[in-house]
């Protein structure tokens, strides 16, 4: 339990809190399970503090000193964690939750499902029992699913852009493509318009899909999980540790993500738009063997364009590590042990019970 005169001082206010621990260095705060929810504690040194169980859901640490803090077992769901000095903390089975609020904390790295502490080697996970409404939760092979569904339509959109891009490359007049009862005959524009209407459904799919994924990730909270999904083969979902890996697996996710880009060669009469005459360019597209080129190209260029942006910024949120805390790790293998002890013990009773019986008879 808390010292309650440490909890009495900490209430007076952060001003007065402060004060005195400035006035007594040596004093270490026990706030063992102290009840600080929704507490204003912006700013507070909480500094080496023992707040190992303590309530701190929707408190305002905002700016907090919380360096070499015990935070075991703390309830972090809804807290204001901004600015503040998280390090050398120990967050070993504490929890957050999605309105845990952790932007230019110091000390600790970010991941997909929560809080890193390097030197205590500990996390602050996300809770893994969402809401009562949720379809989510910790479930690696969930996730996964996802991500395969996503790379293969996403596979299927890159490859429409492929033959877009003999088009441009090879120039042939007319391409046929099979369907289940023939065939039919393209040319430039009459494909790159389907292709690009193809590319805006399968997109949307895939952005279904890698959101779902992400969102799954979040609940992820033991070391096979964090392995299975990291290392995912699919670059729009892989993280990179490495810095300079960093960097190339961001160009490629770029020119990954915005392949639709190309289709916009087949519809712009490049001379004209850099000329700026925006009366010839206009009469372009009334003029093209595309229904309605007119008002269903910038609708669609609109779409695809917002489509691909969210699908890059869904990928960025999978640049982070999945994270598990090594404790917590270490107790489910106690446990496992435990377990298959037990197992053998029960084996080995039956089998002597088998012995006994077959004798018996």
């Amino acid at each position: 339990m808390a010292n309650s005169e440490h909890l009495k001082l900490l209430k007076e206010g952060v001003a007065t809190w402060n004060i005195w621990r400035q006035e007594n260095p040596e004093i270490r705060p026990d706030l063992q399970e102290a009840p600080l929810a929704t507490l204003d504690l912006r700013g507070a040194n909480l500094a080496e503090a023992d707040l190992g169980g303590a309530n701190l859901a929707k408190t305002n640490l905002a700016g907090a000193n919380l360096a070499e803090a015990d935070l075991r077992g703390a309830d972090l769901r809804g807290t204001d964690l901004s600015r503040s000095n998280l390090a050398g903390v120990n967050f070993s089975k504490s929890t957050l939750d999605i309105f845990t609020i952790y932007r230019d904390v110091q000390g600790c790295d970010i991941g997909v499902n929560g809080l890193y502490s390097p030197f205590t080697d500990s996390a602050a996970l996300l809770r893994i029992d969402p809401p009562g409404n949720s379809m989510q939760g910790a479930n690696a092979d969930a996730v996964i699913e996802s991500l395969r569904h996503a790379r293969k339509l996403h596979t299927f959109s890159l490859l429409l852009a492929g033959i877009a891009l003999l088009f441009i490359v090879i120039k042939p007049k007319t391409i046929t493509l099979p369907y289940l009862a023939g065939s039919f005959k393209f040319d430039d524009i009459s494909y790159a318009f389907l292709a690009m209407i193809l590319s805006t459904v399968l997109l949307s799919q895939v952005s279904s899909f890698i959101d779902s994924a992400l969102q799954g990730a979040r609940y992820l909270n033991d070391r096979r999980s964090a392995m299975l999904v990291g290392h995912f083969p699919w670059l729009l979902s892989k993280y990179e540790s490495e810095e300079a890996n960093r960097r190339q697996s961001k160009i490629m996710r770029f020119f990954l993500v915005f392949h639709p880009a190309i289709y916009l060669y087949f519809f712009l009469k490049w001379d004209v738009l850099f000329s700026g005459n925006w009366q010839e360019l206009a009469q372009h597209y009334q003029e093209m063997p595309v229904i309605f080129a007119e008002y269903l190209l910038p609708v669609f260029y609109v779409i695809l364009f917002k489509l691909c942006l969210h699908i890059f910024r869904l990928a960025e949120g999978f640049q982070k590590p999945i994270l598990f805390d090594t404790e917590t790790e270490r107790g489910r293998h106690t446990d496992m042990e435990r377990m298959a002890e037990a197992v053998e013990k029960q084996a080995s009773r039956t089998a002597e019970l088998v012995e006994l019986m077959r004798k018996r008879d």
